[in-house]
């Protein structure tokens, strides 16, 4: 009984953890490349080129700025946490 209860446990808390690379991947890295290494529109540079703080500190303008972009749209509906697991994930690509 405690065995099933603890896999219960792990399976949600599993669930509950957002998917950082598969979000890169469908939201991201169509402008940015598959592992966040090209410039986006000749604008952004790479993002792996960037310190975390950098990455952080970009999106959470763009997010704040609004606008119709493509950047600022796959921002838009972002929390600061999800900005920040998103900015570890491409600070793995490196």
């Amino acid at each position: 009984m405690l065995v099933l209860c603890g896999l219960a446990y792990v399976s949600t808390s599993v669930a509950a953890t957002p998917d950082y690379a598969r979000q890169f991947q469908r939201d991201c890295s169509g402008c940015h490349g598959r592992k966040a290494d090209k410039p986006a529109f000749n604008k952004a540079p790479p993002l792996i080129t960037l310190s975390e703080q950098q990455a952080v500190e970009g999106m959470t303008a763009i997010r704040d700025a609004g606008g119709s972009s493509a950047a600022a749209r796959a921002k838009a509906k972002l929390t600061d946490e999800q900005i920040k697991g998103l900015v570890a994930f491409i600070q793995t690509q490196k």
